[in-house]
């Protein structure tokens, strides 16, 4: 009979900015400082779904900034901040519109500046470590070099950067159809530059080199070759000084100041559950008083197995290629993390297909050596194929109390 071999998955789940294997320089340092802040916005219409973009502009108030086109009326919106992927922001839109369920994040429209095509969203929640972008204190100059990362509906990916020159700050007035009976007229002070724009870019960040915000994406110049709007960052304070958004709470609304509080709620670890019945009973409940003692630590272990991976696809996770795979497993441990309520490590197994996957959270991988998270898969996969499941466990278990702070500071 074959031998089925176990197949590791393992995941760092890390601030995009740590997942970087180089030190970027100049447009693609601004960019990738500044895209996990940018925004995918769904606004639905009577008439359909419309889409934008959209800056985290305060991340203590969860506050995203975008156009009044984008959400018009509409009082609640849906966002999707960027997932990554080997250090990048994963592109396909079908990546978030097939888990939209999961990763969309709903917001509250707070404040409207029709004239100057301006909103400004609370969300609900925002991913663990976003960063707002600020807002620089002055508009740039004619000649300086500009950023932009938006959401063109004609592209087949999201998160594009474009850059571009300034031509000119001025005061305009303009009109755009918002439908077929409705005409809006704007006026703001507006940047032109000689970036490319498009539908769905609306809403997303103009940035400076110091990677500031300088203006929101407006539109482009229909009858003109490479002239683009951009709403003048003058216009942005003048609405986060308006009554509406001031009165916008933070989490915390006794000093104001971001809830730095663990994830972690509960007085006792999570007991080991094997469904999978891969595990030795009597020495798996021995090892319970070192798991509670990693989890008093802040740093629990969180160990699962399963006959089979989740139903709805396990089809597809058998004939997924290893990082097909990795990506479904990144998927379900995070949800089984965010169930049990853990920030801790997480292992899971299953029978059927044959995989090991290991989830490190980037707050524990600062207090671990470099590369711990494959030292722990590796550990678990050679005693699976020795056949001493046990005494792989016991060793993760070893490793992980061994380890704890001896990671970089």
């Amino acid at each position: 009979m074959r031998t089925l071999r176990w197949l590791p998955t393992l995941l760092l789940l890390a601030c995009p900015a740590a997942l970087s294997a180089q030190e970027a320089t100049g447009g693609a340092k601004i960019y990738k400082d500044a895209v996990a802040s940018t925004v995918w916005v769904h606004s639905t219409r009577t008439a359909g779904l419309a889409t934008g973009s959209g800056t985290l502009i305060d991340a203590n108030r969860r506050l995203v900034l975008t156009n009044y086109h984008v959400v018009e009326e509409n009082p609640r919106v849906t966002i999707f901040f960027p997932e990554y992927r080997d250090g990048r922001p994963i592109p396909e839109r079908t990546y978030y519109t097939d888990r939209a369920k999961r990763l969309g994040v709903r917001g509250k429209v707070v404040a409207l500046d029709k004239g100057a095509d301006l909103a400004v969203i609370q969300l609900d929640t925002t991913p663990d470590g976003v960063k707002a972008i600020a807002v620089a204190p002055r508009a740039p100059e004619p000649g300086e070099l500009v950023h932009s990362i938006g959401n063109a509906g004609k592209s087949g990916a999201l998160w594009g950067y474009v850059n571009g020159t300034v031509r000119q700050v001025y005061r305009k007035k303009w009109e755009a159809a918002l439908s077929k009976t409705k005409v809006a007229r704007f006026e703001a002070q507006v940047i032109e530059t000689d970036t490319p724009t498009n539908p769905g870019d609306s809403g997303g960040p103009l940035l400076n080199d110091k990677g500031e915000l300088v203006g929101v994406t407006q539109g482009g110049e229909l009858n003109a070759s490479l002239v683009s709007f951009f709403v003048d960052a003058s216009e942005v304070k003048r609405l986060l000084a308006t009554r509406d958004v001031k009165e916008v709470k933070g989490r915390d609304k006794d000093d104001g100041k971001p809830d730095t509080k663990p994830v972690v709620k509960r007085t006792d670890p999570i007991a080991p559950s094997d469904a999978g019945k891969v595990f030795d009973a009597a020495k798996l409940k021995a090892l319970e008083p070192k798991l509670a003692e990693l989890f008093k630590a802040n740093a629990e272990l969180v160990i699962e197995t399963h006959p089979t991976a989740p139903a709805e696809w396990l089809d597809k996770a058998k004939k997924a290629t290893p990082a097909e795979r990795q990506e479904l497993y990144k998927e379900w441990g995070a949800e089984r993390l965010k169930a049990v309520k853990s920030d801790g490590v997480l292992v899971v197994v299953t029978l059927d297909p044959r995989t090991i996957h290991v989830e490190f959270p980037e707050a524990l991988r600062k207090r671990y050596p470099d590369k711990f998270a494959q030292k722990l898969g590796d550990t678990l996969v050679k005693a699976f194929k020795d056949k001493k499941p046990d005494d792989g466990l016991a060793e993760v278990v070893k490793l992980l109390q061994d380890g704890l702070g001896k990671g970089k500071s």
